[in-house]
């Protein structure tokens, strides 16, 4: 491995305080794990920043979103009260509340740490998304999110206490299983509502399914982070109903007390402890009762279903997550294809994208075989693409680019007949289609001179009618204008080109079917209740409009409107769900989107009308939509002084340099992420001088600037007189700057800084009297101003996935370099330069078998800092109980077979050749402990490098191993990847060596 030279030393203290520190980890963890912010610049500093002042709350937001900001801010204050008292919580602060327009995705985020806020996305859930749900989306986002600060700013007690002497540091209900945060805000986001996720029928699917299929998740499963479906929404899945269980048992004081009770707890993780002081039981007790009554409603649900008749299609694919919006490939697109079908998946084990999937048929016409291991990435897309072929044979796709480095937005792309495109924008496969920007759900007319597709603004989707030049969009207009906060969603044309069909989300919960005449732009909506309706399309005679609707049963169907008599048909009669009908151009056979106990699948049926029944009407059992206060608040400028100011402290007593030091922490950051602040002090108890360090940085501009000020002192030798060669005290005192910048796309990222150092460098040398020789000349070690620039930059395309065993495509690469020199004002001259290349290569042979290629050198000269710059070996040897404790992970890049530090110079050159292969996937924990293996890997390997001052004269060394990775989840959130391995030096010096380490695959 190549550095500089490390202090490894052993961390010290034990039993609780050793745990508070993993504690407290965790905690800030969980706090920035809902919403992951970028390296990168923070904001656009075009935009401008503004911020409204409620009672309860600060709402900071950027320019073009005043009415999604009044819009929460209303919100926010309607529900504060109710809240409170629900939960159980009134925050003695406000709560910081950021809005910004950065992506296509619904999400958004809260933690009580350093301060109670909430960020949120203003872009409301898409087409597919069981968030979509809602009466108000608003509403129920600041419910779910302000639900998680009345739950986590619950600090009683002993963590009150610590709070008070260090800043909010501990927030014991934010160090809790995941399912008991978000479960706990599902279910009052679904109780105080009248959406939500627990009256979803997608999220009924999803449980019924698992119930149904015999794939309930264990309690150990869902308190942990499994790998199996849907992943991170199963603590949301699971949570939800399982606390609905236990409000609807023991009542919602139960819950109160719960949350009560933990947040005083200093000692985190037992979490049995307080619900079986809240209801006498602990969650390992309830959870069978719990399965057993789901067993019994889905089981009755289920018989009601089957007594109508099951009507389904046949399955035609089998890999489960994601699947969506089939396609019927025409003649002219890809010759090889012709009549099979195009769709979107994410399979969590490759790349995501559109693929063809050849199907067989008879001579008939109908789908007898699907050859589903030759499926083919036709088109590569980094999110759910809904795609429409143009009459030559040309396909147009929804995809996502960066728009100034900073938002992630949709835009419309298009490949001519016969092009494929599965890397991405720079293979040449496609174009942009300018004039675009957050376009999606692309139709193209039949006769292809015109396009349909929805446009996201400020928090409301609007459907837009464009002519389809061949590079941009022409004379786009409002097709129909959309209310505010209103949402369209997939519109089709008719076959004639004269109707439009789409559905459209209504302020109070309705979500409809709206057809539309393309002359006029007259509408009507074909339905008005809070049934899900969704995925129209027309058949290819013009007769009937398929949709899908959960209006009867409140599982979701295939459904017909015919046109001509307003009559409603029910399609399909299935037990788990059916989306997004595509009916074959001969109008024979009906794809749809279905789902199982793995996910979502591409299902086919005959079209019949013969067993069609006729739509039972829609009952509406929801209570009644909250009513949502209107002020217009007052807004000002931006100031981030209300939440810069440090209210986080750190005291911690390590090895120092001199014994023992005390080091002393403050940190603070705005709720806009434009302003970072630390400082640190540093006391040594057998040397009290100042040492410490105070930095700050600006993330407003296209790049992040940082300026920091230090001082330290270390002991160092290289000082003699003759014999006499005491330890001596060196000062490094000054100051640093730095510019990075990420260029972010979509399948790669570069990044770059720039960064200067000046500091003074001074050493106290002792010269006493009776050690003074003038035979002997002194060796003082170097002294003076040191001046240096660094230069980094860092390019990756590597793509791993869910199943991965580490990156297993594409190439990383990283290169650095420092310079000090006269000319930069610098008492020293000297360079140090390295390099690493990573190459990635997936093997044909079996799923997941990789071949990681490494490479790596480094070289260095002159007086400062390139002085014995560079070693090599192989891991450290540290106690597990430290590297759990302090998160000590080292990097995967060594030379194994050999002591941590075999050889050292000015120069390293180190190549790694790494067989990876995944075993067995496990997912299994114990009970609700916070200890949870997901799987078992393994890899074999070859290194081989020196360290050297003069290459002529390197002494290379290899060796060779095999290990076992260990993937592993502690403290419920905190992963650790668990090398056991056996590794023989093949060169003098090489030792056999068995090691247990964390080590990150490289």
């Amino acid at each position: 491995m190549h550095r500089k030279y490390p202090a490894v030393t052993a961390i010290r203290g034990a039993g609780v305080w050793a745990l508070l520190r993993l504690f407290v980890f965790g905690v800030f963890l969980l706090g920035v794990l809902g919403f992951e912010r970028s390296a990168r610049a923070a904001s656009d500093p075009s935009l401008k920043w503004y911020t409204i002042e409620t009672k309860h709350f600060r709402i900071t937001y950027h320019s073009g979103i005043e009415e999604v900001a009044q819009r929460v801010a209303n919100v926010a204050e309607g529900i504060h009260d109710a809240m409170a008292a629900n939960v159980g919580w009134d925050p003695k602060d406000w709560t910081e509340i950021q809005l910004i327009d950065s992506s296509e995705s619904a999400n958004g985020s809260a933690t009580a740490l350093p301060y109670n806020a909430i960020r949120l996305l203003v872009t409301a859930p898409e087409d597919m998304s069981p968030l979509g749900d809602v009466d108000d989306w608003y509403l129920e986002l600041v419910t779910h999110e302000f639900t998680h600060i009345l739950h986590t700013d619950q600090i009683r007690g002993l963590p009150a206490i610590v709070n008070a002497v260090l800043g909010k540091t501990l927030a014991p209900n934010q160090a809790q299983p995941r399912w008991l945060l978000e479960g706990l805000a599902v279910y009052w986001e679904s109780t105080r509502t009248s959406g939500g996720r627990l009256r979803n029928s997608q999220w009924d699917m999803f449980m019924r399914t698992d119930v149904l299929q015999n794939n309930v998740a264990p309690l150990d499963v869902f308190s942990n982070t499994p790998r199996r479906w849907p992943q991170g929404n199963i603590w949301y899945l699971y949570g939800s109903y399982f606390q609905q269980w236990i409000a609807e048992t023991y009542g919602a004081e139960a819950l109160r007390k719960v949350a009560a009770d933990y947040g005083s707890q200093i000692i985190p993780w037992g979490i049995n402890r307080s619900i079986r002081r809240a209801t006498g039981e602990t969650y390992v007790d309830m959870y069978p009762t719990w399965i057993g009554d789901l067993k019994k409603r889905y089981e009755a649900q289920a018989a009601d279903v089957r007594k109508k008749g099951i009507r389904e299609g046949v399955r035609l694919t089998y890999h489960g997550q994601i699947a969506r919006y089939p396609r019927w490939i025409p003649k002219g697109a890809w010759s090889d294809h012709e009549g099979d079908l195009l769709y979107y998946k994410d399979d969590q084990n490759t790349r995501t994208g559109l693929y063809a999937l050849p199907l067989k048929r008879d001579i008939r016409g109908n789908i007898v075989k699907v050859d589903e291991k030759h499926e083919e990435l036709m088109i590569r897309a980094p999110g759910e693409a809904y795609s429409s072929f143009t009459p030559d044979g040309g396909l147009v796709w929804n995809s996502l680019e960066w728009y100034k480095n900073v938002f992630n937005y949709g835009d419309l792309e298009r490949a001519a007949p016969g092009e494929r495109s599965t890397f991405g924008t720079p293979d040449g496969g496609r174009t942009v289609i300018q004039n675009s920007l957050r376009a999606a759900d692309p139709d193209v007319s039949p006769d292809g001179r015109r396009i349909v597709y929805i446009v996201n603004q400020a928090g409301t989707r609007t459907i837009q009618l464009a002519d389809l030049g061949d590079e941009r969009l022409e004379n786009p207009r409002f097709l129909v204008p959309s209310a505010r906060f209103e949402q369209a969603f997939t519109p089709r044309w008719s076959p004639d080109g004269t109707h439009i069909v789409y559905s459209v989300w209504k302020n109070g919960g309705d979500r409809d079917i709206r057809y539309v005449d393309v002359e006029n732009g007259t509408y009507r909506d074909l339905m008005t209740d809070r049934a899900l309706d969704g995925g129209p399309v027309f058949s290819p005679d013009g007769r009937f409009v398929y949709f899908h609707s959960d209006r009867t049963s409140g599982i979701s169907n295939i459904f017909a409107w015919e046109v001509a008599t307003n009559r409603f048909f029910q399609v399909s009669n299935v037990l788990t769900g059916a989306y997004s009908p595509e009916p074959s151009p001969d109008g024979k056979t009906l794809a749809y989107v279905g789902y199982s106990k793995v996910g979502f699948d591409i299902f086919a049926m005959p079209v019949d009308e013969r067993t069609w029944t006729e739509a039972e009407p829609y009952v509406d059992t929801r209570p009644p939509t909250p009513s949502i206060p209107h002020v217009r608040y007052a807004s000002r400028p931006y100031s981030p002084w209300a939440t810069l100011w440090p209210r986080r402290y750190g005291i911690q007593v390590t090895p120092g340099n001199f014994g023992d030091a005390v080091i002393i922490t403050a940190s603070g950051s705005d709720i806009s992420g434009f302003h970072n602040v630390s400082a640190s002090t540093t006391t040594e108890i057998e040397k009290p001088q100042l040492q410490g360090s105070l930095a700050y940085s600006y993330a407003r501009l296209p790049f992040d600037f940082g300026v920091s000020l230090f001082r330290t002192i270390t002991p160092r030798g290289g000082f003699a007189i003759g014999n006499f060669k005491p330890t001596v005290i060196q000062e490094n005192t000054g100051f640093s700057t730095s510019i990075s910048y990420a260029k972010v796309r979509e399948y790669d990222t570069s990044s770059f800084v720039i960064s200067h150092a000046l500091s003074r460098v001074g050493i106290d040398l002792p010269f006493p009297k009776d050690k003074l020789d003038p035979y002997e000349t002194p060796q003082i070690p170097y002294r003076g101003l040191a001046s240096s620039l660094h230069f980094g930059y860092g390019y990756s395309n590597a793509e791993r996935y869910l199943y991965s065993v580490g990156p297993e495509r594409g190439f990383s690469l990283g290169a650095g370099f420092d310079l000090t020199d006269p000319s930069l004002g610098s008492d020293f001259s000297g360079f140090a330069a390295n390099a690493d290349l990573t190459v990635y290569y997936l093997m044909p042979w079996l799923k997941h078998h990789s071949l990681a290629i490494h490479g790596g050198f480094g070289t260095s000269g002159g007086s400062f800092p390139g002085r014995g710059a560079f070693f090599v070996g192989g891991f450290v040897d540290l106690p597990i109980i430290d590297v759990v404790r302090n998160s000590l992970i080292q990097g995967g890049i060594v030379l194994r077979g050999y002591p941590p530090v075999i050889l050292a110079g000015n120069s390293y050159t180190l190549t790694n050749f790494e067989y990876r292969f995944p075993i067995v996937n496990v997912d299994r924990g114990l009970s609700t402990l916070p200890v949870f293996l997901n799987r078992i890997n393994g890899a074999v390997f070859f290194d081989y490098g020196s360290a050297f001052d003069d290459i002529k004269a390197a002494q290379y060394k290899s060796g060779v191993g095999g290990e076992l990775w260990f993937d592993t989840i502690l403290g419920y959130i905190m992963p650790f990847t668990f090398r056991l391995g056996y590794a023989r030096g093949l060169a003098s010096g090489g030792i056999d060596k068995v090691y247990f380490v964390a080590a990150v695959p490289y």
